[in-house]
């Protein structure tokens, strides 16, 4: 699958999509919000099945609270050492608010998202997108940053950029990669490519890999131009190994889990069983990778090898 690496990514055929992603719920996952994996209605807040689909994932370096953005809204997960609990004993969603949270990733303490308001909460919104939005509240709260009304980013990866924080952003619907070199106040228009999964470098801003269906790619060009990453295996979902010196963490459809570190060979370090829906990574306080799946939530300290059930549907 994966090609010469000044090979320009464009828009990927539907050939080339079935070609890696030969489940239909598989597929869904894909374009986010519009079926659930299980082929039924999202399941409400409080059922046995609390969660939905999860979209993302976040921890706190500072403190280790991890969070979990969902079709319900955000839920707070048990500490990562706690005993396992049940998805329908959780609290939350936070603030009672189920705005359907697309787009999540946290920089520190501050939570970035994307999707699709509360019913109940929120004025109509033509279309019913949320733009960029961000809580420093742990999702008590939220703020509109921009691009409401307009934008429902389906991923979003951030890097400090100097003083300010560069955005990436995935709109699923236009299939373009759009670009804020401003936290999120202005944007420019990037590339457009199907994707599943973004994330940047926090080592070079300009930098960032997105997986797609022919390989992972990689733009050096601030999410302008992507071209394949040779040798690299076919991941799906992906994120930064270490948020100071770079890397990359990822896993496979088929649930393998693979490190990239500095100039190493990509090496495989374990596997999860089950279609992943979300996955995130924490070096610090300690070593902790996320990944959320139909069986729920799960954490590993040993990037992948061993497993166990935080959360369980």
């Amino acid at each position: 699958m994966v090609t010469a690496s000044n090979e320009k990514i464009t828009r990927n055929t539907p050939r080339s999509w079935a070609a890696v992603f030969t489940s239909v719920a598989v597929a869904t996952t894909i374009t986010g919000c519009s079926v659930p994996t299980d082929g039924g209605q999202e399941p409400a807040a409080g059922s046995a099945h609390a969660f939905g689909h999860v979209h993302g994932i976040g921890i706190n370096p500072a403190t280790g609270a991890a969070f979990a953005a969902t079709h319900a809204g955000v839920f707070e997960l048990p500490a990562l050492d706690a005993d396992t609990v049940r998805a329908s004993d959780l609290e939350g969603p936070i603030a009672g608010r189920a705005q359907d949270t697309m787009g999540f990733t946290m920089s520190g303490d501050t939570m970035f998202g994307s999707g699709h308001p509360d019913p109940a909460e929120e004025p109509a919104l033509s279309p019913p997108n949320l733009g960029l939005i961000t809580s420093t509240d742990n999702a008590a709260t939220w703020e509109t940053i921009s691009l409401r009304g307009q934008t429902d980013f389906h991923d979003l990866a951030l890097t400090q950029d100097g003083n300010t924080t560069r955005i990436y952003g995935y709109d699923e619907s236009a299939g373009t990669v759009s670009i804020s070199q401003d936290g999120g106040s202005t944007w420019a228009a990037g590339a457009s490519l199907a994707l599943r999964d973004l994330s940047a470098d926090p080592t070079t801003p300009s930098t960032v890999y997105a997986t797609t269906a022919d390989g992972l790619a990689v733009s050096t060009d601030s999410a302008h131009t992507f071209t394949l990453v040779p040798g690299a295996p076919p991941l799906y979902l992906l994120d930064s190994l270490d948020h100071t010196a770079g890397g990359l963490i990822g896993v496979t459809v088929d649930g393998t889990v693979w490190v990239q570190s500095g100039t190493e060979p990509w090496t495989s370090t374990g596997t999860i069983e089950g279609e992943t829906e979300a996955l995130t990574y924490a070096a610090t306080p300690t070593s902790r990778l996320l990944v959320a799946n139909g069986r729920g939530i799960m954490a590993s300290h040993d990037l992948g090898k061993t497993w166990r059930d935080l959360v369980l549907n």
